[in-house]
């Protein structure tokens, strides 16, 4: 729509600027002072627009360089409707014609090329075209003096004879060669707005763009990007004896020697050449066996976060499409299909983008990695690409944090979560910067009043004693790696701007604190109770999450368990909290009304329904304290919780949960 627009737009100042000059021999020439002005001042203005998405695109920021080539078009459509501007418009017609169709290869929306810009005629002489981007190996061409723009004709394609001497095959020579290297992306698919599925598609090319250009080899879009690297991108590589071939199959005029141009190139080729193209491959997600010398949490995770994330971050539309917010986005590629290929970093397209030896050397406009840091990588792909983290779900900031925090002192872990929890309060309530006190265990930050605080300080260490007597913790060691944060509001509203700002979810009505725990945070957030107030009691408040962050500090434990552990250990510690035996009452009517009770395993139930399943499902467990003990002991250990718990309880998880809510 866009485009009938703009041309319906530039033929009204076609008609307007014809009938002003008929105008010309009865009225003054002042009359043409102002259109002449005005047209003038587009054409400046289409080549400043011009010039701003020549830059964005050279920065691969696509959408704003979009944006601005659409800008620069309604302006030179405008100003190239003034006859005697039709000259100077051309070598900015040029350079906008040439963005827009290497922008459109590399996938990128852009607006059509309007209707009146197609009709420029080409100028007599090369003018200044786009420079290459960054980095990228500058080709020596041939000035080129034919239109940009592949006239909607049909060229008339002679078949060569069969196997005359020295001719190209382009069934047998080149067709295998496409289908091999290129077809992931331009066979089965056709990103970029390019598909080579025939013979008819691959000369037709990009929209406006021809790719091949008969007779002009090494002048044609195709030999560039390859010639270059940039292309394939999917992990294949086309050798020098194969672009050759290529080359010389154009020189001699890309001819069609099959029986029917518009014949599927897989089916041409059949099913001996169609089988050496690249299958489309799923990884899945191969865990560290302990084993390898890379790992992807200290050695790996923490580049891709320096160097990668400004452009294949969270943004809505990263660099070819490809997001590494994540381990499973990083496996899942891009535009130009898979990045990693386990065990072969050759062919691995990561690899070769930051060696530089495909197209653009990543990561663009910050300095090379080092050879040190490309050889980790290298030696990363090379034992399997296996991943240490928590979750391939995890951001990869927090999978290179977690290891950080997992490989600090006692010290620097407290100091850092200190840190990031004076950042937390910031951002929560922006409006009250609150206060700060330190104990032994304990970070206190929060807007309650000092004699809260100071009460509030006091009583966390006294149950933290109690936690630690109860699960017998060494006295020399600390009961939470880093001390434990807890964030002190003075009020309810408070508390609930935390929840929305922090961990952006809304809080149960009755709540008045949880934890949260992931190694990088230990925290716990809490609304001290009104001075007489008998609804819920401090000490068991904190107690819950204190001891709810020491079960999940311990190892890798589902959610559900430390939440349960640590509500069964407060009500254990006190008896008399009324919020908690409230809790504990609720049980048996919730299972009654609850047809798959075991589904708070995966908190597939309202939070506080789930805490309170939680809870009696956990001290059922923590009844039998051998076995408990044999299973704190192999979390501990690293052991995988349902392997562990299977073992020590005879039954998964799920069963003994079923089992313990049919009997209560």
């Amino acid at each position: 729509m866009s485009c009938d627009r703009t041309s319906t737009r530039a033929f009204r100042s076609v008609r307007w600027i014809a009938f002003s000059v008929a105008l010309a021999g009865l009225v003054a020439a002042p009359l043409f002072a102002a259109p002449k002005g005005q047209a003038l001042q587009k054409l400046h203005a289409a080549d400043a627009a011009l010039t701003k998405a020549e830059g964005l695109y050279k920065e691969n920021k696509m959408r704003d360089a979009a944006a601005a080539l659409a800008e620069a078009q309604d302006a030179l459509v405008e100003a190239a409707a003034a006859p005697e501007l039709a000259q100077r418009a051309l070598p900015i017609k040029r350079r906008l014609v040439n963005l827009h169709d290497m922008m459109e290869l590399d996938g990128a929306k852009v607006p059509a090329i309007a209707g009146v810009l197609a009709t420029i005629a080409s100028p007599a002489s090369p003018t200044k075209t786009l420079a290459p981007k960054p980095d990228k190996p500058i080709v020596a061409r041939t000035p080129i003096t034919k239109p940009l723009v592949k006239p909607l004709v049909k060229p008339l394609v002679k078949k060569p004879v069969a196997g005359a001497a020295g001719l190209v095959s382009y069934v047998h020579d080149i067709a295998p060669i496409l289908v091999a290297k290129c077809g992931k992306c331009h066979v089965d698919k056709n990103l970029g707005a390019f598909s080579m599925d025939s013979y008819a598609s691959l000369m037709k090319g990009a929209k406006n763009l021809s790719v091949v250009m008969p007779g002009d080899g090494k002048g044609s879009r195709i030999y560039e990007v390859i010639e270059s690297g940039d292309m394939p991108r999917g992990g294949g590589k086309v050798e020098m004896v194969e672009l050759t071939m290529l080359t010389k199959w154009i020189d001699q005029g890309a001819k069609f020697d099959g029986a029917n141009a518009t014949q599927s190139i897989k089916t041409l080729v059949g099913p001996v050449a169609g089988a050496n193209m690249q299958p489309e491959q799923k990884l899945e997600v191969m865990a560290a066996n302990g084993h390898e010398t890379i790992r992807f949490s200290r050695d790996i995770a923490p580049v891709l976060v320096e160097n990668c994330l400004d452009c294949h971050g969270t943004a809505n539309n990263p660099g070819g499409a490809l997001r590494l917010t994540t381990f499973n986005e990083l496996l899942i590629g891009g535009n130009s299909g898979l990045i990693v290929l386990p065990g072969k970093p050759a062919t691995s397209l990561l690899l070769r983008k930051i060696k530089g030896t495909a197209g653009d050397r990543m990561p663009l406009r910050k300095p090379a990695l080092s050879n040190e840091v490309i050889a980790k990588f290298e030696k990363w792909i090379a034992e399997g690409a296996h991943y240490d983290g928590l979750s391939p779900k995890d951001s990869i900031e927090m999978v290179a944090e977690v290891y950080r925090a997992e490989h600090s002192t006692p010290e620097e872990l407290a100091a850092a979560r200190l840190d990031r929890s004076k950042r937390i309060w910031r951002s929560a309530i922006p409006d009250d910067p609150g206060q700060i006190k330190e104990t032994k265990d304990f970070a206190l930050v929060g807007n309650a009043s000092p004699a809260v605080m100071d009460e509030v300080a006091t009583l966390a260490e006294q149950q933290a004693a109690k936690v630690a007597q109860f699960f017998k913790v060494p006295e020399d060691k600390p009961l939470v790696k880093g001390r434990i944060t807890l964030f002190v509001c003075r009020q309810h509203f408070d508390y609930s701007e935390f929840a929305k700002t922090v961990e952006s979810r809304d809080l149960p009505p009755n709540s008045q604190g949880h934890f949260r725990y992931n190694v990088i945070n230990a925290y716990g957030v809490l609304v001290p109770p009104a001075t007489g107030s008998n609804d819920y009691s401090l000490a068991a408040l904190l107690t819950q999450e204190i001891a709810g962050n020491y079960i999940a500090s311990l190892g890798r434990s589902p959610a559900w368990f430390a939440e349960g552990v640590g509500a069964a250990t407060a009500l254990k510690l006190e008896r008399s909290d009324p919020r908690l035996k409230g809790w504990e009452a609720a049980i048996p009517g919730i299972l009654s009304s609850t047809p798959n009770a075991q589904v708070f395993l995966d908190h597939g139930l309202a939070t506080e329904v789930n805490d309170c399943l939680s809870l009696g499902f956990a001290k059922g467990l923590m009844g039998n304290a051998s076995r408990f003990q044999q299973l704190l002991a192999g979390i501990k250990q690293g052991e995988n919780f349902d392997t562990i718990f299977t073992r020590v309880y005879r039954l998964s998880p799920s069963q003994l949960a079923a089992a313990w809510a049919a009997k209560n």
